[in-house]
């Protein structure tokens, strides 16, 4: 049986940005999570899939290495103006992650920027496993 697609959607939030992940397994959302950012950045549909770096981010529990995978995303769109349109896990153990991200520098001429991320917070994230597939809620410092 084909696995189910990974989704995204943005949720109310007083003063932020937040969305909620859904994926049959957790390196799928690691995956939908770090696309979910990028397309809250600019407009995915823009993104030429025309460079890919590599990424790695280490936590002690799933929580711990989702917020760290996102945050390294971040930190490559903040130092290197890299803007993904499609992230993929080569590799997971317990407190590791190691992914590609295909994308390309950010170009204001070409991309529809929509919004500037500071940072990945604490305030209601959380990871669980519900009916059989994964889900995460993060909440983005805008």
């Amino acid at each position: 049986m084909a696995e189910p697609p990974s989704s995204f959607r943005e949720i109310e939030h007083t003063a932020d940005l937040g969305v909620e992940v859904t994926a049959a397994t957790f390196p799928a959302l690691l995956a939908a999570s770090g696309e979910a950012l990028f397309a809250l950045i600019a407009d995915p549909r823009d993104i030429h899939l025309q460079e890919e770096i590599i990424v790695s981010a280490s936590g002690d529990e799933p929580e711990e290495l989702l917020h760290a995978w996102l945050c390294e995303l971040l930190a490559r769109f903040n130092i290197e103006s890299f803007v993904g349109g499609k992230c993929a896990i080569r590799q997971i153990t317990a407190d590791r992650v190691d992914g590609t991200i295909r994308g390309e520098k950010l170009d204001l001429d070409r991309h529809k920027f929509r919004t500037e991320i500071k940072g990945v917070t604490y305030h209601e994230f959380r990871v669980w496993q519900e009916d059989g597939l994964w889900r995460a809620r993060i909440i983005f410092d805008v």
